[in-house]
């Protein structure tokens, strides 16, 4: 059995924030493990976190002797592009009529859930997200700070990097839980997959232009300019709006989209003060198609934003479209019609007690006290508070 400090909290009447108690097992020793990377390695991350909780539950080994302990540092990912967002000073709002076409540095990774843990806590804004912004020849210079001694048995002092990492592994003791979900995906063919995600769901174009770019050189020849090129789909979008007091409203409509994306809601300060875990519905509706019968048509799009908790999203007469997750190029899945997303939960309570099923037709429950969410521990100086 996890020790309690890697436990969320069970999910009661109102499903908030996860937070900590900090009670831990004195006994046990601590596994660390770094990771390196983008949000798309995070996702990894949580999908082998998930795994591993499923394989403990069944039986326990490495749980029984070990304390987990993730520390995240984040890294850019593309052609020497910064996968880092501007300030939200500097980023002008975009009217909205004139949607943001995402760039190929915005298109292949992002490093959102690294300022999203800046944003909780500056010391990691400071020591840990502040490394990303160093080129690698100042990364590798020996640490000029007077209290930094070499160790012992070695003529020289460590680089920054090193001594950097190092002292965000020996301070970093407050862990913040982030949220992972889970997306149950029926296929043309019938079958049904549930897959892991703990950043971003990208459907239909998007997902669809991360496979072509994932192709190799020939991309071009397959690939088209935008979202205003591309052939639209007719979505039934069924989503439940969380509230407070733990009622859930749900709204039913159709769209004819080119585009739906799910990210963490976790780019800006205020989304930090909402009481519960939220993503984000980004919608790229197809307001008017010129020239539909042509081989080329042109489509006149809009964007929109909702706060969701759970979220189904349904081709209409069964059309097919694509799924990408975490912006993973290798997790993109192709001829799904029905897609469903909501909290992934803890596997050794789905044994206990079956997650209740979902349905907008239905009034909203309260999830039961043995289920309770399953979170990503990631380790900061300051942690989260409550």
């Amino acid at each position: 059995q996890l020790p309690s400090w890697l436990l969320a909290p069970a999910s009661r009447h109102q499903r908030r924030r996860p937070f900590l108690s900090g009670d831990e097992d004195p006994k046990a020793s601590t596994l660390r493990v770094v990771v390196f990377g983008s949000d798309r390695i995070s996702g990894k991350v949580a999908r082998a976190y998930s795994n591993l909780r499923q394989l403990e539950n069944n039986r326990p080994l490495l749980t029984r002797f070990f304390k987990l302990q993730f520390f995240y540092v984040p890294v850019k990912r593309g052609h020497g592009a910064s996968a880092c967002p501007a300030p939200a000073s500097q980023t002008p709002p975009l009217p909205t009529d004139s949607p943001k076409h995402p760039s190929p540095a915005e298109l292949e990774s992002t490093n959102d859930i690294s300022h999203y843990l800046g944003m909780l806590d500056p010391w990691y804004e400071r020591n840990v997200l502040g490394l990303m912004h160093l080129p690698p020849e100042v990364l590798c210079q020996q640490s000029l700070k007077a209290e930094s001694q070499p160790l012992e048995g070695s003529s020289a002092q460590l680089p920054i990097l090193a001594d950097m990492l190092l002292y965000y592994c020996r301070f970093a003791a407050r862990p913040v839980l982030l949220q992972v979900y889970q997306t149950e995906l029926t296929f043309i063919t019938g079958e049904k997959m549930t897959e892991i995600f703990i950043h971003s769901l990208e459907l239909g174009h998007s997902a669809a232009m991360r496979a072509i770019k994932a192709s190799g050189p020939g991309s071009k020849r397959l690939g088209i300019d935008g979202d205003r090129e591309a052939v639209p789909l007719t979505l039934q979008i069924i989503y439940s709006k969380g509230a407070i007091s733990g009622r859930s409203r749900w709204s039913n409509m159709e769209k004819m989209c080119t585009s739906v994306n799910l990210s963490k809601a976790c780019r800006k300060q205020e989304e930090l003060d909402s009481s519960m875990e939220a993503l984000t519905l980004n919608l790229t509706e197809v307001v008017k198609r010129q020239n539909p019968k042509s081989k080329k048509g042109f489509n006149q799009i809009s964007t929109s934003q909702i706060k969701v908790d759970k979220v189904q999203i349904i081709g209409s007469n069964c059309c097919p479209f694509a799924v990408c997750l975490d912006q993973d190029e290798r997790k993109i899945l192709q001829s799904v019609v029905r897609c469903e997303v909501s909290p992934c939960y803890k596997p050794e309570k789905s044994s206990l007690h079956t997650q209740p099923q979902w349905s907008p037709d239905l009034p909203s429950q309260a999830a039961p006290d043995l289920c309770s969410l399953l979170c990503l521990p990631i380790m900061t100086f300051s942690g989260a508070l409550p």
